[in-house]
């Protein structure tokens, strides 16, 4: 998910972008409150676009401010947060400690290594209140890393694993807005693995790695694959009652989901 479900900053508005940073610096303020200031090391963009949509399909109270950070401490940046930054802070760690084990895995990454053990307590305090995500996550990555190491030839088998991770992620709570969260998330998660594949292919193949697109014809050109990907996660995002930041929101999911494929698919 990292790098991907971020903007396209240039067809912001100045406002836009002022408020789309403050929404990043509220998750950054809530990873800090909830999980400590080693935590923040995971912020990325990424789960801003969580924090927003559900803080703009829900509607809670929302607290501004301004604060400093650790890359930025001579100068206060404003925020907004909501009890959603919050779940994102949580999901944020959820990812991040799964995410250094992935790497160690994957690479012996020692860095990796190192800090999962520095953030497993903060992981247990997320898992203990959020068991449904937690599990999906710990499952579906397991399921993922036995995919990869069997060489699986469906690009659908991963995908699939990866929309269900990020299913479970959008769907916060069980109410009206459950089926189209998850549908939201679970496109997402499936755009998000085969764009990424279809990205590294070149470099997967160069190096005799396993890539889920081994199998296709021309597994660099999948853009129309990809629309049809998130035909059913567009519906449903259309179908829900957006509307503070939904402009931003859907420069996040039209515009800017697409940047790193278009930038490696056109260079």
């Amino acid at each position: 998910m990292f790098g991907f479900v971020t903007a396209n900053r240039a067809e912001l508005t100045e406002e836009e972008m002022k408020r789309y940073r403050a929404a990043y610096c509220g998750l950054c303020f809530a990873i800090k409150k909830g999980h400590g200031n080693l935590s923040r090391l995971m912020l990325s963009y990424d789960l801003t676009f969580l924090s927003m949509l559900l803080s703009s399909l829900y509607e809670p109270d929302e607290m501004s401010g301004q604060s400093r950070c650790l890359l930025h401490p001579g100068k206060p940046h404003d925020f907004v947060s909501t009890k959603y930054s919050e779940y994102a802070a949580d999901m944020t760690v959820a990812l991040g400690y799964y995410k250094c084990l992935d790497d160690w895995n994957d690479d012996k990454n020692v860095l990796g290594k190192a800090y999962s053990e520095l953030i497993k307590g903060e992981y247990k305090k997320v898992k203990k209140k959020w068991p449904r995500q937690c599990e999906s996550i710990e499952t579906n990555i397991r399921l993922l890393s036995e995919a990869e190491m069997r060489k699986d030839p469906s690009p659908d088998t991963g995908a699939n694993l990866m929309g269900d991770m990020m299913g479970n992620l959008f769907m916060v709570k069980d109410d009206i807005f459950k089926r189209e969260l998850y549908t939201l998330g679970f496109g997402m998660g499936r755009f998000i693995y085969l764009a990424d594949a279809a990205i590294d292919f070149e470099d997967d193949r160069k190096k005799d790695r396993y890539n889920p697109l081994n199998a296709l014809n021309n597994p660099t050109d999948m853009k129309e694959t990809l629309e049809n990907v998130l035909g059913p996660a567009s519906d449903a995002f259309e179908r829900l009652p957006l509307v503070q930041d939904e402009k931003i929101l859907k420069n996040i999911f039209y515009s800017g989901l697409w940047i790193k494929y278009n930038t490696k698919h056109d260079s």
